[in-house]
């Protein structure tokens, strides 16, 4: 997968670029892993949109997938390269 936010790009698995994210961040002690941040933005994104964000269950690549996919959506970052199928991926 491979997404660009304003300038920077960011390529990996789902949960590598959302990991990736969370290092960016001032002070990564409020998401101690790549599911506590993918929360974080869940809430963000509904709050700010206005709009439900349905994630998956369980697999936490799937989760963050569909976060991103979310994202792309509302225009907060561009896909420039998309995942797997969801049935490819065996976690």
């Amino acid at each position: 997968m491979k997404i660009q936010i304003d300038e920077d790009i960011y390529s990996g698995s789902a949960v590598e670029i959302m990991e990736q994210l969370r290092q960016q961040l001032f002070d990564t002690g409020d998401f101690p892993d790549a599911e506590t941040y993918i929360w974080y933005l869940q809430q963000n994104y509904e709050r700010m949109s206005g709009l439900r964000c349905e994630l998956p269950k369980g697999n936490l690549e799937l989760q963050a997938r569909a976060m991103f996919y979310s994202l792309a959506e509302i225009g907060a970052l561009q896909l420039l390269e998309e995942s797997e199928e969801p049935e490819a991926i065996n976690e």
